[in-house]
C-alpha cells in the first residue's frame, strides 16, 4: 500500500469515529456546522486520496466507499431539513 491508500484508509475511519460521535447525540455546542462540514469534506479527501493510489482495485474500492459516504451524508442531510419530502 502507498501512501495514498493510507490516507484514504484513514479518512474512512475518522469518518466512522466521527460519525459514530454524531449518531451518539454528543453536545457540540457551536461546532455543530463545522462538524457537518467536516462530515462532508472527509468523503472527498477520501476520493482524492482513493484516486490516487497506485493499486486498481484498492483504488475503485476506495473511491467507491467513500462516494457512498458522501451521499449518506447527502441524503441524511436533506431529510434532516425535510428538502427529499415531497
Amino acid at each position: 500500500m502507498n501512501r495514498y491508500s493510507i490516507f484514504s484508509v484513514s479518512a474512512f475511519i475518522c469518518f466512522c469515529f466521527l460519525f459514530l460521535v454524531m449518531k451518539s447525540g454528543v453536545s457540540l455546542k457551536g461546532f455543530g456546522t463545522v462538524y457537518l462540514l467536516l462530515l462532508f469534506i472527509i468523503p472527498l479527501v477520501g476520493v482524492y486520496t482513493g484516486y490516487k493510489s497506485k493499486h486498481q482495485l484498492l483504488k475503485w474500492g476506495f473511491v467507491g466507499i467513500h462516494l457512498i459516504t458522501f451521499c449518506m451524508m447527502s441524503y441524511l442531510l436533506l431529510l434532516a431539513y425535510g428538502i427529499s419530502e415531497p
